[in-house]
């Protein structure tokens, strides 16, 4: 195990970081638990990290940094240790430190693919779940909704696999040595997405699905055509009103078009029976804008228009939904639902919040509407969005810290290239409309709307006691707690 003193880290944005005193980078179980120990002896605060890729502070460390790159291995699943009737699910134990990439690739080789996924994989599967990472499908899972099982390094060093109390492994024939078998609901349902707060996750079990295929299709619509099919959610069906479209994402420019309106893409996902025969248009997304897409002077080119002409970007932004209209992709589902890595994707960041869908509540209308408002004001004072915004809609989860516990979501996406003008200003001016209208902030972006706020937590966080009392349990001392969750006053109910 290589551990080096003083090495800088950063996040993918370089926004939160620093000189970390020690810098750890495990290859084994053994090496976890060593470190864990260690950090306990010492009194000292240890906290994991995979690609650095969530906005927030949420993995900035404080003494002992855990790179879990070296833990990336697919590890053998003893299909005689489950229960009968989990045999023949397409179940796959993985390391933690594995990024989502490497995992589809490995994954597709099997012939097996993710349900869901966020729309860029150079995640971790560790940071992909203890962020609740999603993606988009109004009957589908978030992360933390594929997982079924996990080995968990905690207090004292103590491995634990954790899996709900009809978990998939027979405890008659459980045998890891050194691991010992924990089934308990509130166990499981709080350390799938713990924010890191209850130790260093060492793997996982997923459930999979035989590979399939998707077809994406974006329309351009104006956003007064698409505002009422979201509202009566015909948005999510077919024309025939009954059948399902598996993922539906929008992304719409907040200001207005020459129609007085605002341009929206449709981004529609749906699967397909059986293998496609693609042409070549149908086999790739629009090639100029992927190119373009992964060239830093892509981002560079709105950093300039963003300083030197602002007054440009509407313009920008509607030229750039609309020339994404009309296009077919057909391939197979990772890699439909990966939705690029675009370098602007990874020089930007922006806070996410999801808003309660159930009952026809349509709160993540009125505060998309008004932040429209407020990037018309903004306008005046001549500071500008850099992205358009997005929507995107996800199934229940019962993760007991997942914003959309037990309901349906619609997540209100607010991007900015690094650089913008008085980014973090206007960033907060939407998150203070968003909490206005009932909207709960994706742990893994920019989110300080909660920081010593508990009663906001526990209105939005009905599991949060039950939550807190593994995290009195495990984390008793804070070692797996860092600023971000001190700010936030976990573990302090």
């Amino acid at each position: 195990m290589k551990i080096r003193r003083n090495k800088k880290w950063m996040n993918t944005i370089k926004k939160f970081g620093g000189r970390m005193p020690y810098y750890c980078i495990p290859k084994d179980l053994g090496d976890l638990v060593e470190l864990v120990k260690r950090a306990e002896k010492e009194s000292k605060r240890i906290r994991a990290v995979g690609s650095g890729h969530s906005f927030s502070d949420v993995a900035v460390p404080e003494t002992y940094l855990v790179d879990l790159k070296k833990i990336d291995a697919l590890l053998p699943l003893d299909k005689e240790s489950l229960k009968l009737n989990y045999r023949d699910l397409d179940l796959v134990q993985a390391e933690s430190g594995i990024t989502v990439q490497k995992f589809n690739k490995k994954m597709d080789r099997r012939g097996l693919c993710v349900k869901n996924m966020g729309g860029i994989d150079n995640q971790t599967l560790a940071g992909a779940l203890s962020t609740g990472t999603h993606g988009t499908g109004l009957d589908l899972p978030s992360f933390p909704g594929m997982v079924r099982s996990m080995v968990l390094v905690t207090h004292q060093g103590q491995c634990l696999r954790i899996e709900p109390k009809a978990g998939i492994t027979d405890p008659l024939k459980h045998n890891e040595p050194g691991i010992t078998l924990k089934q308990d609901d509130t166990l499981f349902y709080s350390a799938i997405l713990s924010l890191g707060c209850f130790g260093i996750i060492y793997s996982l079990v997923l459930e999979m699905e035989k590979m399939y295929y998707l077809e994406e299709t974006k329309k351009c619509y104006d956003w007064s055509d698409v505002k009422p099919k979201l509202e009566d959610r015909s948005l999510f069906y077919e024309v025939d009103g009954t059948t399902p479209i598996r993922g539906v994402m929008v992304q719409v420019n907040p200001y207005e078009n020459d129609n007085e309106d605002h341009t929206c893409i449709v981004v529609r996902h749906r699967l397909l029976n059986t293998r496609p025969h693609r042409t070549i248009g149908d086999a790739t997304r629009n090639w100029i804008s992927s190119i373009l897409g992964r060239l830093p002077i892509s981002y560079l080119a709105v950093r300039k228009v963003a300083r030197k002409k602002p007054s440009k970007l509407p313009g920008l932004l509607d030229s750039s939904l609309r020339s994404l209209r009309d296009k077919r992709y057909e391939n197979k589902g990772y890699r439909v639902l990966y939705q690029g890595a675009e370098y602007v994707k990874i020089r930007a960041y922006d806070s996410e919040y999801a808003f309660d869908m159930t009952g026809g509540n349509n709160d993540f209308i009125k505060a998309l509407e008004e932040m429209f408002e407020k990037a018309k004001e903004n306008r005046q004072k001549e500071l500008y969005q850099t992205s358009p915004m997005g929507l995107r809609f996800v199934d229940e989860s019962p993760a007991y810290l997942s914003p959309e516990y037990g309901k349906k979501v619609a997540y209100i996406d607010t991007p900015f290239v690094i650089g913008t003008p008085k980014l973090d200003e206007i960033l907060w001016e939407y998150q203070q409309i968003m909490f206005k209208h009932n909207g709960i902030p994706h742990w893994g972006k920019i989110n300080t709307i909660l920081d010593d706020n508990l009663p906001a937590i526990k209105k939005y966080y009905p599991k949060l006691a039950e939550w807190q009392q593994v995290f009195n349990s495990l984390n008793a001392n804070k070692t797996f707690s860092n600023q971000f969750s001190d700010r936030l006053k976990l573990g302090e109910i």
